[in-house]
């Protein structure tokens, strides 16, 4: 069976420690992202972005290191098992390396789709709330 997925990375302009948190810190997802959000801090907590759009549960939980959760939009079909998420974040000269690997989805057109997704709908906007906060 083909596995369908995608890796990709991307520069954040902030410290790794400061983007960790932007992105499972409840009200800092809601300043950039909108929307109601969880990250529980620790494996097998609850994960919920963008007021339930999508669920899952924490599967690896590493302060300024890694975040990884199983990621299902409530559009996908009951029977639709999630798909898996591990960002990686590391420095680099202009604040952080994300590096996404989304795997297990269940066809290649909607791993495609979540790509751009995730550039879209969380990752320029995570990168525009720290533009934002930066002097001058």
């Amino acid at each position: 069976m083909a596995e369908f997925g995608f890796k990709t990375t991307y520069v954040v302009y902030a410290a790794p420690d400061l983007v960790f948190d932007a992105l499972t810190d409840s009200g800092l997802i809601t300043q950039w992202g909108g929307g109601f959000s969880v990250v529980e801090d620790r494996v097998g907590g609850h994960f919920e972005y963008f007021d339930g759009w999508i669920r899952g549960e924490v599967t690896h939980y590493a302060p300024g290191k890694e975040l990884g959760f199983t990621w299902k939009p409530e559009e996908w079909d009951k029977r639709t098992k999630p798909s898996r998420v591990l960002l990686r974040l590391m420095p680099h000269a202009a604040g952080t390396d994300i590096v996404i690997d989304h795997s297990d989805f269940p066809s290649q057109e909607e791993a495609d789709k979540h790509n751009g997704g995730w550039i879209d709908q969380i990752l320029d906007p995570l990168n525009d709330f720290f533009i934002g906060q930066m002097p001058g």
